[in-house]
């Protein structure tokens, strides 16, 4: 029976030819010069200049992600400080353990000390699986162990090719082909198959000496949300204690220690690219510049806002990191609200509706409990607020919870909740009139609110109108208000224990230059 290659005798094999980090092969020297090689991770001394700016957007996507790889959800923006100790004249320098994750097509590494130079660049794949192993095995000499007349064989040799068995070139001068085998293990000291993911470059420098560079490259795999908790105060009036956090999700395949972090509440448009094949060679490219540090606040980033944390983190791969998004915030006005709103079209109909049917949601419909905020100063907010989850409780009982949207300062918040249990709504058309020579649609409407609380209670009602742009409120039960141009809003008292019944006449007109 064919086995697969026992990756754990190929890395035993490996160990044993030698305690030290092998030279490239043969094959890697092909597109890159044969200098000196400096051979540094980046991790140790070089995480402590390490830069981190996570995107906002993909985080529920990438909690459910599987391996690593390029194309995945999240996207971030990593920045890395190293130190390479460099001879005069053409150097080899490597990156190792890069993430899966990253856009190796946008990596680049820009010189910070003056003089050295980039001659080119390219990336080199870890091992995938057996094929992987056996493709770049191809060339160097082997041995296997196979099972030939009921006994254990051993054939040394170069492997010529891997397929329908393994094609060897014998000492002797043979040539034989070994369907099935047993084991398989590399003989050739000088051979070095890549155990990580690595970028490589051939640098030139002037002199000998230290020098600096700046890694920068992009990466899915890594996300953020913001995570709220909103604490209401009991009493007639409302206020509210508002603490937010970020919660940072890393399956990018590579952890991050102490590392500067900046959070940015947008979501750039990104071409996701699926690269495959084990290396990537690019002879010359553009440098990149990265951008300097900024202190820790908020700031604009482009059409975004970010967030640069004080201090350092660690991201761990496989983590769910959580940190402070800014200080509390101990005393927030606010607006507690029983709502009732029927879903109508949210679109704007490019020319009138005139079918029955466009009336918006009829039938029983759920009051919910709503909590509105506006972030200004005199709030006691002002300032954008990145999506996420929002918890509300009211001294230690659990209201609901609502998704926030990305709110600039200025904006209102509403936070729907939860249902209301002692509150009830029943909405129907019970008149509807076409008049096209007129060019109107005239349509009434009625909504029945049920109080089961011992106490009186206001539901504000908020009404769809979309049939079209052109309307006027002819005749209500209640007084209404625009509030916006597709809705119309209404604040309905309804006693203890008892009913209240809201009823509404639009009008809708056309010009003559519309043709419904």
């Amino acid at each position: 029976m064919k086995h697969p290659l026992s990756l754990l005798a190929l890395a035993c094999s490996l160990a044993a030819c030698s305690g030290s980090k092998s030279p490239p092969s043969a094959a890697e020297n092909a597109t890159a010069p044969a200098p000196a090689t400096t051979r540094q991770d980046v991790k140790g001394d070089d995480a402590t200049a390490t830069r981190v700016t996570v995107y906002s957007g993909g985080y529920d996507q990438l909690a459910n992600s599987g391996v690593p790889q390029a194309g995945m959800p999240g996207y971030a923006l990593v920045d890395h400080r190293l130190k390479r100790t460099l001879k005069q004249g053409e150097n080899a320098i490597t990156a190792d353990d890069v993430p899966p994750s990253m856009d190796l097509e946008a990596a680049s590494l820009r010189p910070l000390t003056d003089g050295i130079g980039i001659v080119g660049q390219r990336y080199v794949a870890a091992l995938s699986g057996t094929g992987d192993v056996l493709a770049q095995a191809i060339g160097n000499k082997v041995t296997v162990e196979h099972t030939a007349g009921g006994s254990k064989q051993t054939d040394a040799g170069t492997l010529l090719s891997a397929g329908d068995g393994l094609t060897l070139a014998l000492d002797d001068g043979t040539i034989k082909v070994i369907r099935n085998y047993d084991s398989f293990s590399l003989v050739d000291a000088q051979t070095r198959l890549p155990r990580h993911a690595a970028l490589q470059w051939t640098v030139s420098a002037p002199q000998a000496g230290d020098a600096d560079f700046q890694l920068s490259y992009p990466m899915g795999g890594m996300a953020w949300r913001a995570e709220y908790l909103a604490r209401l105060a009991k009493g007639d009036g409302c206020q509210l204690a508002l603490d937010g956090a970020a919660l940072i999700a890393n399956r990018s395949g590579e952890s991050f220690d102490q590392a500067e972090l900046s959070l940015v509440a947008g979501e750039p448009n990104v071409e996701r690219i699926q690269v495959t094949g084990s290396r990537v060679t690019m002879d010359r490219y553009e440098e990149v510049a990265a951008a300097p540090a900024p202190p820790p606040t908020v700031r604009e980033s482009g059409e975004y806002h970010a967030y640069d944390l004080p201090g350092r983190v660690r991201l761990a791969h496989g983590s769910n990191e959580r940190v402070p998004l800014f200080a509390p915030r101990p005393t927030v006005a606010c607006e507690r609200a029983y709502v009732v709103e029927a879903n109508g079209a949210e679109w704007e109909p490019p020319q009138p509706l005139l079918g029955p049917g466009y009336r918006g949601e009829t039938g029983k419909l759920a009051v919910t409990t709503s909590v509105s905020i506006i972030n200004s100063k005199q709030a006691g907010l002002g300032q954008p607020l990145p999506a996420g989850r929002v918890r509300a409780f009211i001294e230690g009982d659990f209201l609901g919870e609502s998704m926030l949207p990305h709110t600039a300062a200025g904006e209102e918040i509403r936070l729907d909740v939860g249902k209301a249990f002692d509150l009830r709504a029943e909405r129907e058309q019970i008149d509807y009139r076409l008049d096209r020579a007129g060019r109107t649609v005239t349509e009434t409407f009625q909504l029945t609110l049920t109080n089961g609380k011992r106490t009186d209670a206001t539901i504000r009602v908020i009404e769809p109108l979309p049939r079209w742009s052109d309307w006027e409120l002819v005749a209500s039960s209640v007084p209404g208000k625009k509030k916006d141009a597709r809705h119309v809003e209404f604040e309905v008292p309804v006693p203890a224990e008892g009913q209240a019944a809201l009823t509404y006449t639009v009008r809708y007109r056309w010009s003559k230059d519309v043709t419904p």
